[in-house]
């Protein structure tokens, strides 16, 4: 998709992080930006930051009635939309019986649910543009957790429902294809972003918003400051990929050593069965 001087884009998770970044680079491209997030003060401070060309809304992605009446206010705002990107997305750190049953249940209605639902809500604005312009497009904000299992600390919830948005992504390729509207998506690596801080805009029915303790905290963003990949160049990895039709995006050269270990275990199970096939073939035979 050619990100042209007009181009519409929606980001929901837009007020900081990658969200944010992959705003200013569509700005940077002539771009009107459409910066949703869950809090709807850190939208609008956003694209106040990023000037005349975005507009900021709240919106929470596990809610379908505010994401459809976003969808409508976007419509009246800037005339319809070319590229949605569903980028909100939360993570807790913890094995599977550690986590709390409140908090699996946010990860998959932000992380995939959300997903769905933003797709679901935007459909008909991209159908239009699509119908007027010739190309509309949809990006999925996936992870390297969505190609592998990286060598961190178990984050195994959240690492499941990227494994489900690539699945997502890759079954709405096939959905989308006679309508001509692209999907993408995109799978970042270790990212100096807030990600790490989701727990503090957490919703009461997942527990209530929590704040890490300052120490863990100021543990956190240093590390990601240091080791993280710089925001503004995710996104523009990101950008160039769908410029370029892309469907998988990869952010980080680290990421090919987790995708060739699944790759690697893909293949080995293929070589075991061919081996059984034989033997059973063999086995078959002689007893006829």
């Amino acid at each position: 998709m050619k990100l042209e001087r007009g181009t519409v884009a929606l980001i929901t998770g837009g007020g900081n992080g990658i969200g944010l970044a992959l705003a200013a680079g569509l700005i940077k491209r002539g771009a009107r930006v459409a910066v949703t997030d869950i809090d709807g003060a850190r939208a609008v401070e956003a694209a106040a930051q990023l000037g005349e060309g975005a507009r900021g809304y709240g919106c929470d992605v596990t809610d379908a009635a505010a994401l459809a009446s976003l969808a409508q206010a976007v419509k009246r705002d800037f005339g319809g939309v070319d590229i949605v990107f569903a980028n909100a997305g939360v993570v807790i750190g913890a094995t599977l019986v550690e986590t709390d049953p409140r908090e699996a249940q946010w990860l998959y209605d932000v992380n995939v649910l959300g997903v769905i639902a933003t797709v679901q809500a935007f459909h008909p604005l991209l159908t239009e543009r699509k119908a007027e312009k010739g190309q509309a497009h949809i990006v999925i904000t996936g992870s390297e957790n969505s190609l592998g299992l990286p060598l961190m600390a178990p984050s195994t919830i959240y690492t499941s429902t990227k494994h489900a948005v690539l699945a997502i992504a890759d079954a709405l390729r096939r959905d989308l294809a006679d309508e001509g509207i692209g999907v993408s998506i995109l799978c970042p690596g270790l990212t100096a972003t807030r990600l790490w801080n989701g727990r503090a805009a957490r919703q009461p029915r997942y527990g209530g918003p929590l704040e890490l303790p300052a120490e863990q905290a100021e543990e956190l963003k240093n590390f990601l400051n240091s080791a993280g990949q710089d925001p503004a160049l995710t996104a523009r990895i990101c950008l160039d990929g769908v410029e370029a039709g892309e469907f998988l995006i990869i952010t980080d050269p680290a990421i090919r050593d987790i995708a060739e270990r699944r790759q690697r275990e893909v293949e080995l199970a293929f070589d075991r069965l061919d081996a059984r096939m034989a033997a059973y073939a063999t086995t078959t035979d002689a007893k006829e």
